[in-house]
């Protein structure tokens, strides 16, 4: 039976998640060790696009995989900003976050990104890149280690779910460095969105049990999403109300997300972004996409996605710049599939606060 049970899951996280969720979705990472480089002189380019990386993983500059699979128990955090051009990425080194972000003078809409599932670093370096493509923001990538290429996948997520846990001490201390650094530029950001994905939001999670986040201000963030996430729904509203670092917070739901229907398998629990069940936060909006998606998971950047369904990179857009999407739609001149992308489904099913 034991043999079977594990034939039976070793298939299930094979098929579940592949990186083929739909027709819209065959994501191919582009930044690899090969298009990776660390240089502390590199002078960046009028053409470069930059982001900054604060990470957890063991770091080695003397080796070309300079921040490997594992995470530092230590819990030092490690500063770089990453130089983006023509499919080239380079990282450079920093002592600080408040010497990092010294580097521009001002932040129009920063997202602080947390990835979850299947990142080396070079692999995350990729995802940053592709939501500042997308969207055009300013980015804080936490990079926390999610993919041990040598271990089987089952296992993989496993103690990628165990480790969350100790990661939520050095991520509560990296938000308050930058919250201090915040409190002494109160003009250098215009917006600030703290978006967490997937089993990302593990981190999130173990902070509010912990209560980690106990000084940090409510004016930290203008939002935070809980975005696909791939964390226990059932009590989820004893955590959550706890999160007040932000005016507002969006859960992001696909019943038909594969990933999550696949992680209900795993852990033998409901996640919170596969059809949530109450008792709900009265202090949350809860955003069905079900009936405009299908299995797709990474729905926030799926570019042919995006492109056919405008108003999903409309949502994200309008939350990076600091404004609340429209959450109800009651004006007949706007077409049902419009409305149903958006709590209620035309109002009904999940709605704010419940």
């Amino acid at each position: 039976m034991k043999i079977y049970f594990t034939i039976l899951l070793a298939f299930i996280t094979s098929h579940l998640f592949s990186q083929k969720y739909s027709k819209y979705e065959s994501i191919g990472y582009s930044c690899d060790w090969d298009k990776m480089v660390l240089n502390k002189n590199y002078i960046p380019t009028k053409n470069d696009t930059c982001f900054f990386v604060v990470s957890v993983r063991n770091y080695d500059p003397n080796k070309t995989n300079f921040l490997d699979y594992d995470y530092d128990t230590t819990g030092t955090l490690k500063y770089f900003v990453v130089y983006f051009n023509q499919n080239k990425w380079v990282s450079v080194p920093y002592s600080s976050l408040e010497d990092m972000l010294n580097l521009k003078s001002s932040f129009e809409n920063l997202v602080v990104f947390t990835e979850g599932l299947g990142k080396t670093y070079t692999k995350g370096v990729d995802r940053a890149t592709r939501l500042i493509t997308e969207y055009k923001t300013d980015v804080i990538f936490f990079d926390w280690p999610t993919e041990r290429p040598a271990m089987k996948q089952g296992k993989n997520m496993k103690l990628t779910n165990k480790i969350s846990e100790q990661i939520a001490v050095p991520y509560s201390v990296f938000l308050e460095e930058f919250q201090t650094y915040k409190d002494k530029n109160p003009t250098k950001f215009k917006t600030v969105t703290v978006l967490f994905h997937s089993m990302g939001n593990l981190i999130l999670m173990h902070d509010l049990k912990h209560k980690l986040f106990k000084n940090i201000h409510p004016d930290l963030a203008n939002s935070v999403i809980l975005n696909a996430a791939c964390v226990p729904q059932k009590k989820h509203a004893e955590w959550l109300s706890q999160l007040n670092i932000s005016k507002h917070i969006f859960v992001t739901v696909n019943n038909s997300d594969r990933n999550l229907n696949g992680a209900k398998f795993v852990f033998m629990q409901n996640q919170l972004g596969h059809k949530p069940k109450g008792p709900y936060c009265k202090n949350v909006n809860y955003v069905d996409f079900s009936d405009v998606l299908q299995k797709e998971h990474n729905y926030f950047l799926i570019q042919p996605l995006l492109t056919e369904k405008p108003y999903l990179r409309n949502f994200y857009n309008t939350i990076f710049n600091g404004d609340v999407p429209q959450l109800k739609f009651t004006d007949p001149a706007i077409s049902e599939e419009v409305k149903k992308y958006l709590p209620g489904k035309s109002e009904i099913g999940v709605t704010p606060g419940m």
